[in-house]
């Protein structure tokens, strides 16, 4: 088993600042606690390429487990940013997916990527920071992808440009999450993310709804009409699948393919997935 629990915590016991009691009060006092006493730990959702099966990257997930209860990420992530933890929920999970993640990197080849918020994608100096989670492990920002998880309104369009192109030339991708039908973001498209990625409620309603088809299929033409990759999320059956491969999406992710499951469950995971009928998935 791979333990990484050590290195986040030693992170974040080096760099007091970063976590803070100093105000906190009920949850957001326990959350600062949990992150320190390793109470936080990561799961990893597989996403393949549909053209041919093939495992390109994980998505990483913080898990809050605060015995004897499994706390919600709607609940403890929402709680993160709203009382200034969400830096330290951040480094803690990209400290902890380069610990575990590069003794596979060889076998299994599998990117990661991290959730950040947008007042946190801004900042000029998360390469620097990123930096040091990603040293803690060994991997490299080439294959770490971020993905800009929430849907707040962008007042600063230029300020994101900057970011945008300040991590691309750190060698991070960056990837625009959370797209629904008629999502009053598209003019986001146009910035230089690396990928976008539909939202389960957008990809679960393509089979009854020819409407959001001809919308995807849009989407695609433009993602590629910039050098941009489309990923569906909420895979969970076969219908599915044959939907977005049918629509030219490039990438899949969802409950068909894989659960988050642990670090240590990847290997498994991967060798089952391979050997699938090609016919499968």
């Amino acid at each position: 088993m791979i333990r990484a629990a050590g290195p986040a915590k030693s992170w974040l016991a080096a760099h007091p600042g970063v976590v803070s009691f100093a105000g906190l009060h009920g949850e957001a006092a326990d959350l600062a606690a949990g992150l320190r006493n390793g109470e936080v730990s990561v799961h990893y959702q597989p996403v393949v390429r549909i053209a041919d099966r093939r495992p390109v990257m994980v998505e990483a997930l913080a898990r809050w487990h605060r015995p004897p209860t499994l706390i919600s990420p709607d609940r403890f992530v929402p709680l993160a940013e709203s009382c200034g933890l969400v830096r330290a929920l951040s480094m803690l999970v990209a400290t902890r997916a380069a610990v575990e993640l590069a003794p596979l990197w060889q076998r299994l080849r599998l990117n990661v990527s991290v959730n950040l918020p947008l007042g946190q994608l801004v900042l000029p100096d998360l390469p620097a920071w990123l930096h040091r989670a990603l040293r803690a492990g060994g991997l490299q920002p080439g294959q770490v992808a971020l993905e800009l998880t929430e849907t707040t309104v962008v007042e600063d369009r230029s300020a994101l440009r900057r970011a945008l192109l300040r991590l691309r030339e750190a060698g991070y991708r960056v990837l625009l999450d959370d797209i629904i039908l008629h999502d009053d973001r598209s003019w986001l498209f146009s910035l230089p993310f690396g990928a976008l990625k539909l939202d389960r409620s957008l990809v679960e309603r393509l089979p009854a709804d020819a409407h959001a088809r001809r919308e995807v299929r849009r989407l695609v033409r433009l993602a590629e009409a910039s050098g941009k990759q489309v990923i569906a999320e909420g895979v969970s059956d076969q219908r599915l699948w044959q939907m977005v491969r049918g629509l030219g999406i490039h990438h899949a992710q969802g409950y068909l393919v894989s659960r988050p499951v642990p670090a240590e469950g990847l290997a498994r995971w991967h060798e089952r997935w391979r050997a699938r009928p090609a016919a499968g998935p």
